[in-house]
């Protein structure tokens, strides 16, 4: 018998039109059953609420015993009875995916160069997918228009054939539906049945309803868009079910419509929610409107944080997918490690999230435990977590062994046994993922390899137990993620030895899904794709994306069945243009969803991306039904209509703001208000009840000032340990930091910001590694001389015997460095090393001649003072504040004539201590170790009025010397040079000044955190260095000396 129609638009005439089939079906008997087939779950469970709620069959016959079923659920209901001897089980899309694997790989021919890209899988179970609907004759003819479709066609015979002994899909459940018998019971208690505005339906789907109808009385509401394209799909199935579609076109929707262009798509977000305040001020509820996108994860996030933002209750699809959850990510972190060969990275991204927890349930320390492996060289592979981590301990255990011996305090010798702890279980942490990871034998079925995951996620995130702190989302996400597992596991009969590429395509493919919805359905604003109001009827929709482009968005022919082949399938297969039409058949259906208000946002760019749009095509259709006439993207914009509205930017768009979204957008615009006012923002009233604005005004207000304020480098009166406190002891380093750059000193000796160097293997040694090898091999060498006395004479080379022992040693300490994983790459390694141990053996030739010319013996080699146990040289200022300095000292000579000599080795390039003279000794306070390394060995080992000279030695540049005798004007100047640091330091002054370049490799992290350049810090310092507070510091720099050749040059030039 022939179907019954109704033809409708979408929304509330559709809901109408149900109201009353419904009603006719009961024909006056409350209890006669019903069932209503919808084209989703949403759509049945919105549908009940809107029936319940409004006029008609609520208050007639009412819904008992009205079911609604999705097509398929219908069809699974009915196939019960034909496939109850059936063992076969429902198919899925892993057991597709592990058919298809194997097919590839037994079968492929053209296909055979990409049968193992994952693309190619997932094309393949795609197209295998859309095929089942079609009949033998019909793929016949697919396969007739070239190879690949021939390929294409065959393999799929080959997957359909595989799967079908052992499982069953939706095009066979559809038929098994449709050939139940006339008599079946099941009929009678599905009652009439009403097919509630049908879309695209599949030819085995359209099958089982022509087959209903013989058996049922069969009534459509069928809700028309009014564009031909779009509602091709319907007029099919009314063909198909015996009606036909009429020819006239529904009336228009007759909502109110309004239209924004804006800047991009986080402001689209910001105007929907200022859309869905402002209606709801009005008296309209959350639960009647709704905002729809492209889909996609970008506009699903944007609008659930600003939705958020403002307080506003919402439900939709969650915007996350399976793969980000906790569960999700440790598991993919784990399948990762082998194949990144247990980097440091992997490791590290596998611990990091907190939730990872040690053999003995407890949480590992993620922190620490990065610092140990960064600090320890490690970059990847076993070998060096064993040795380089060894090597930690085994250095520790010695500098532990040491502080002992030496008496030091019980806190300093603890910390060194906490580190030898940290490398210690950090170490067994990691051989114990090893070997969980790479199992023995290792798994390759699908039953032991989805076990074997499971373990992994049991052992590393805990039991049940562990995890009664985690947010409920993240409980159900794990759930779900153990489910994907099980699930696996039952694939060995189509796939018996997937390996673990299979496998891991296998999971990750489960994790690409998105995770619950977001709140229930029904409270709060709906949100989500466009489809997602297909059959419902609200008052206000807010619509974003619709930029050409996105909606729609550029489509690709099918790389494995192109449109030439589908096109012969009779619409059995969906092309280019059917995917196009069923999206603005989507568009449309949300736009009559409004009874009365749609908003329609399209953003004219991308400002993170630089990209330019136009309006959608589609919204040109609403522009033009309103206006009479088609406006191009330019006369859009020039609008001037109640409906239509653009902003160029954010605080374009606040200025004009009448309904805020949340407070932060009501202070804004209340504070452009008074700016076109001409109030200024530093006298707002709202400065008073906005603690974060007031301190935003502060700290713009304040770096426009000529002078150094608290937000870029004056600190006065704030609580900054002073040097001279009498507690700290300091390094020349630390003092020359500030020099150097104040900022960099304040964040790295004041607040303690340290900066993290990547370990990598692929770079050489870093020159600080080289400078301290090469230390470490001349302090040995000198001090076993030493030691033994067997120093030469003044004048006297270094014996054969002695040059042997510099080279073993040399070997022992490279050796050494390598198992500490300082050496980077071999084969730059191999380069280093042998340049090393050239400039080393150099040394002795360079040694003979300083000893011969200065009539030197060394006397002393690492002296520490202020470490290690020693006294630090306390040194007095004249002012008679007192600084406290350690260090430690490469060498000391002692002269025939009594003289003391300091010497620190350098292995880098003579340049930036070329300026280094007794007239300039430390280089506008660069450069202060020979000052103090010279008075810390004279109080040391000889008397007061001793002779000292300070040298820097450059070991790799051939054995140049450059220093300075520590004389009395050197060391007035040094006191000049303390006293102005120390007072700067105390004064709170730690301004940002940037390298004019990077010169010799010297740069400032502090000042270029980011990595994108200096030039915003340096304008500001340029700008800043006028305030008279930095007047020492800049006599100290040389920066007035430069200044002043400035004045002197624009005078001559006014002259």
């Amino acid at each position: 018998m022939a179907a019954n129609f109704t033809f409708t638009s979408y929304g509330p005439e559709a809901t109408a039109a149900l109201s009353d089939a419904i009603a006719t079906a009961k024909g006056g008997d409350p209890l006669a059953p019903v069932t209503v087939v919808v084209p989703s779950n949403l759509v049945g469970v919105a549908a009940r609420r809107s029936l319940a709620t409004g006029p008609g069959v609520a208050g007639a016959v009412g819904l008992v015993a009205v079911r609604f079923e999705t097509l398929l659920g219908l069809a699974r209901l009915l196939a019960g009875t034909a496939l109850a001897s059936d063992q076969r089980r429902r198919v899925s899309d892993p057991v597709v995916g592990a058919a298809v694997r194997t097919t590839l790989a037994d079968s492929a021919d053209l296909l055979r160069p990409v049968a193992h890209h994952p693309a190619t899988e997932r094309a393949l179970v795609r197209v295998h997918r859309e095929m089942r609907e079609l009949d033998d004759p019909t793929l016949d003819t697919v396969a007739a228009t070239g190879a690949q479709a021939h390929e294409v066609v065959r393999l799929h015979r080959l997957i359909r054939d595989r799967l079908a002994e052992r499982f069953i899909d939706e095009v066979d459940l559809h038929r098994a539906a449709a050939s139940i018998g006339h008599e079946d019971p099941l009929l009678d208690e599905l009652g009439a049945l009403i097919l509630h505005i049908p879309g695209r339906t599949p030819a085995s789907g359209l099958a089982l309803l022509a087959a209903l109808s013989d058996t049922r009385p069969l009534t459509v509401i069928a809700a028309r868009t009014g564009d031909d394209a779009a509602d091709q799909p319907l007029n099919h199935l009314v063909e198909r079910l015996g009606g036909n579609p009429p020819s006239d076109p529904p009336g228009p929707v007759a909502s109110d419509l309004a239209v924004h262009s804006v800047a991009d798509p986080d402001e689209e977000a910001r105007v929907a929610v200022r859309e869905v305040v402002a209606a709801a001020a009005t008296g309209t509820p959350f639960t009647r409107m709704a905002i729809v996108h492209p889909g996609g994860e970008r506009y699903a996030r944007l609008l659930h944080q600003h939705l958020r933002s403002a307080d506003v209750p919402f439900n939709g699809a969650a915007g996350r997918r399976l793969d980000e959850s906790l569960s999700g990510r440790i598991l993919l972190a784990l399948l990762d490690l082998d194949d990144n060969d247990f980097s440091r990275a992997a490791v590290m991204a596998l611990i990091s999230s907190g939730a990872v927890v040690s053999a003995d349930g407890t949480a590992v320390p993620a922190t620490a435990w990065e610092r140990v492996a960064r600090n320890a060289g490690v970059v990847a592979g076993p070998d060096q977590w064993r040795s380089r981590l060894g090597q930690v301990m085994s250095d520790q255990e010695q500098r532990r062994d040491d502080l002992a011996s030496q008496g030091a305090e019980p806190g300093r010798i603890d910390a060194v046994d906490k580190k030898i702890r940290q490398a210690h279980d950090l170490l067994g942490f990691v051989e114990e993922l090893i070997v969980n990871v790479n199992t023995d034998p290792t798994p390759s079925d699908w039953p032991g390899l989805a076990n074997w995951a499971t373990g992994l996620l049991d052992r590393y995130l805990g039991s049940a137990a562990d995890r009664t702190d985690w947010p409920d989302h993240e409980v159900e996400a794990h759930t779900r993620v153990r489910d994907l597992l099980t699930g696996l596991a039952r694939l060995a009969t189509i796939e018996p030895r997937p390996g673990a590429g299979a496998f891991r395509r296998a999971v990750v493919d489960g994790l690409d899904h998105d995770l619950e919805r977001e709140g229930r359905f029904g409270d709060g604003v709906l949100v989500g794709g466009f489809g997602v109001l297909t059959g419902i009827d609200l008052d206000n929709i807010v619509i974003v994306g619709l930029a050409e482009g996105t909606t729609p968005s550029r489509r690709r022919d099918d790389p494995l069945l192109p449109d030439s082949s589908r096109l012969l399938t009779g619409g059995a297969l969906t092309v280019r243009t059917d995917r196009m039409a069923d999206l603005h058949h989507r568009v449309l259906a949300a736009l009559a969803a409004a009874q009365h208000r749609r908003v329609l946002v399209f953003p004219r760019g991308d400002l993170g991306r630089k990209n330019e749009w136009v309006p959608s095509r589609w919204l040109l259709d609403q522009a033009e039904a309103e206006l009479g006439f088609r406006p191009s993207p330019t006369e859009l914009e020039s609008l001037d209509q109640p409906w239509f509205s653009t902003s160029p930017s954010f605080v374009g768009s606040l200025e004009r703001l009448t309904s805020p979204a949340d407070e932060q957008e009501y202070a804004l615009a209340e504070l452009l208000r008074e700016r076109h006012r001409g109030l200024p923002v530093d006298t707002s009233e709202r400065r008073t009840t906005d603690p974060v604005l007031n301190r935003g005004i502060d700290l713009v207000r304040g770096r426009q000032q000529p002078v150094l304020t608290r937000f870029d480098g004056n600190l006065a009166g704030a609580a900054i340990p002073s040097p001279a406190d009498g507690r700290t002891v300091l390094s020349a380093t630390r003092l020359q930091t500030w020099v150097r750059c104040p900022h960099a000193y304040l964040m790295e000796h004041v607040l303690r910001v340290g900066v993290a160097h990547e370990p990598q293997d692929d770079e050489g040694i870093t020159a600080i590694d080289r400078g301290t090898l090469a230390h470490q091999v001349l302090d040995r060498f000198i001090g076993e001389n030493l030691d033994n006395n067997s120093l030469p004479a003044p004048d006297a080379a270094w014996s054969r015997a002695q040059r042997q022992r510099l080279a073993e040693i040399c070997n022992e300490e490279l050796a050494l460095a390598e198992a500490r994983g300082l050496t980077g790459r071999a084969l730059l390694w191999r380069r280093d090393s042998e340049r090393l141990r050239r400039h080393l053996e150099s040394f002795l030739v360079d040694d003979h001649a300083w000893r011969a010319q200065n009539h030197t013996t060394p006397a002393a080699v690492e002296m520490s003072f202020g470490l290690d146990g020693t006294d630090p040289l306390v040194h007095v200022l004249p002012d008679g504040r007192s600084l406290r300095f350690r260090g430690r000292i490469d060498r000391v000579d002692r002269g025939t004539d009594g003289a003391i000599h300091v010497i620190d080795y350098k292995t880098g390039g003579m340049g930036p201590y070329k300026k280094i003279s007794e007239a300039t000794p430390d280089d506008h306070g660069q450069y202060l170790q020979l000052p103090i390394y010279g008075l810390a060995a004279r109080a040391a080992i000889a008397t007061p009025d001793t002779e000292v000279h300070g040298q820097y030695w450059f070991v790799t540049d051939t054995g140049v010397h450059i220093g300075h005798p520590l004389t009395e004007a050197v060391l007035a100047r040094f006191d000049t040079v303390l006293t102005t640091i120390i007072n700067g330091i105390e004064q709170g002054l730690f301004p940002a000044r940037p390298p004019k370049s990077p010169k010799y490799g010297i740069g400032c992290d502090y000042c270029n955190p980011d990595g994108m350049g200096t030039d915003p810090v340096a304008a500001s310092w340029q700008d800043k260095r006028i305030d008279p507070a930095l007047e020492p510091y800049r006599r100290l720099i040389g920066d007035l000396d430069e200044v002043a050749t400035i004045v002197v040059s624009l005078e001559d030039d006014d002259a």
